[in-house]
């Protein structure tokens, strides 16, 4: 697999412990493609936020990313990723991974013939080199649009029976099996994906414009 090799990544990996607080194999394989040494720390955190707390998907998805990444911090100095991404349906309501089978083709059955967005919102904290200064957080949510042909009970529960969607926020992978029942998208593919990679991206560079790293 080839991989994008720039110059001020292998700063950030020289300086600092790359921490991804995500056990999402997608994640990994996206960062994978760049020049940037990390290890994988899953965060503990739950997930068990009341989502009626938060005015917007876009809030609810950017705390849980904050979360993941605060619960990996250390006295060291880090670069942490925390990500986390959810689907919501045409109706407002937050999909995440299902809960059964049954789960799943409700929500298939949902999103049949309409349109979803995937909300995946990001946090990068930075810790000081030289431990004299807090850590920087910088925080974005990015939003894509997906919309569904219309699927009948049969490919639902066919595409259930694989197994595919049990793991996955708004129970389908549009990377994979579910490619054949999307109609268009409209923002970040890699979004849809579960994780924003033109949004990280800018992220570290304004970090390391700002002097960050």
């Amino acid at each position: 697999m080839a991989t994008l090799n720039i110059p001020f990544f292998t700063t950030i990996s020289d300086r600092f412990r790359v921490v991804l607080a995500s056990g999402s194999p997608r994640r990994r394989e996206l960062l994978d493609r760049l020049n940037l040494r990390y290890e994988v720390i899953p965060s503990d955190f739950a997930e068990d936020l009341d989502k009626a707390q938060f005015a917007s998907a876009g809030d609810y998805v950017l705390e849980n990313a904050i979360t993941k990444a605060q619960d990996g911090q250390s006295d060291k100095p880090l670069l942490i990723i925390g990500a986390d991404t959810v689907v919501v349906n045409s109706a407002g309501t937050i999909l995440e991974k299902p809960a059964s089978e049954q789960d799943a083709i409700c929500t298939l059955k949902g999103l049949s013939g309409k349109s979803n967005t995937v909300f995946t919102g990001v946090c990068l904290i930075v810790g000081s080199l030289d431990g004299t200064k807090d850590p920087v957080v910088e925080r974005a949510v990015e939003a894509t649009q997906v919309v569904f042909g219309d699927l009948d009970d049969s490919i639902i529960e066919a595409y259930v029976a694989t197994g595919e969607p049990m793991d996955k926020a708004g129970s389908y992978a549009y990377q994979s099996l579910a490619c054949f029942f999307v109609k268009e998208i409209k923002g970040d593919y890699y979004n849809v994906v579960g994780f924003p990679c033109a949004r990280f991206y800018q992220m570290l560079l304004d970090l390391h414009h700002q002097g960050h790293f």
